[in-house]
């Protein structure tokens, strides 16, 4: 059953109902007798396990690349030089 959390327009009480889906939302403040609204809240969806596409239905292609790309992760990058000072283009074209 999903918890629903509502905030009163009138005095800020905020609070959290389990109702169906199917349930109408609230319109009336418990405290105050203001009007109420949902809130919309994020959550949080993680699918960890074996049974999942990226653990267990991708080709063996796949993870053999996947795995040798992981070893040639020691790339160098050649230092920049900086005596060199920065060549200046020359309006006019000459």
């Amino acid at each position: 059953m999903p918890t629903y959390h509502y905030e009163c327009e009138k005095c800020g009480h905020e609070f959290e109902m389990d109702q169906k889906i199917t349930d109408a939302p609230r319109k009336i403040c418990p405290k105050c007798r203001g009007k109420v609204f949902r809130v919309i809240q994020a959550v949080a969806h993680i699918l960890k396990g074996s049974g999942f596409y990226t653990t267990d239905y991708r080709s063996e292609d796949f993870k053999q690349k996947e795995k040798a790309d992981k070893g040639s992760a020691d790339i160098t990058i050649p230092p920049k030089n900086e005596n060199k000072p920065a060549e200046k283009k020359k309006k006019g074209g000459k």
